[in-house]
């Protein structure tokens, strides 16, 4: 818990990790808004026999309309799982920041080694969410109605796997940088 602690305070003492928490947790729940209302936000868009301000204006209030999309249960899974992301993005952006050259000069990573690299420091929700896409594609995703909470059991996994995925960043980010 330490070593969690010791790197939230090295990410937010730097201005540009600070930066990039802001913008991915922004981000990455604007597109989590796209995928919940974007559909019904190109309709709005679509018509013709409003003025352009008011497509405009009623467009705006359907994509963020929260209270309609989430309920507080999901609401808070977006919320926490974004924020989780941004931390998670912005502390392998610092780990990278600062001990990449020293990885790259020593030749243990090379082109599609380093993009894995990169990615597997990522968020680990995004492969639940690629997973329930697959399993979608082969009729499994109705059996989430058979769970106790019709599926919300993945979002918190989801949630569990990023957390346990952060703190592990956080270790190698608060580590010294010796062999």
């Amino acid at each position: 818990m330490k070593q969690l602690i010791a790197s939230l305070s090295i990410i937010s003492s730097r201005k540009d990790s600070r930066r990039v928490i802001i913008i991915s947790t922004i981000v990455l729940f604007l597109l989590l808004l796209i995928v919940e209302n974007g559909s019904e936000t190109s309709q709005v868009l679509s018509f013709d026999l409003l003025p352009l301000f008011e497509r405009l204006s009623l467009a705006f209030t359907t994509f963020f309309n929260i209270s309609d999309t989430f309920t507080t249960s999901t609401l808070i899974l977006a919320i926490l799982g974004s924020l989780l992301a941004g931390i998670n993005i912005s502390m392998a952006y610092t780990y990278m920041k600062s001990r990449g050259d020293i990885i790259i000069r020593s030749g243990l990573y090379s082109g599609m080694g380093l993009i894995l690299a990169i990615l597997g420091i990522g968020c680990v929700a995004c492969g639940t969410a690629l997973l329930s896409v697959v399993l979608g594609f082969f009729g499994f995703s109705a059996m989430l109605n058979l769970l106790p909470y019709q599926g919300l059991e993945i979002g918190y996994i989801g949630i569990i796997f990023l957390f346990i995925a952060t703190y592990s960043l956080a270790q190698k980010v608060a580590a010294p940088g010796v062999c």
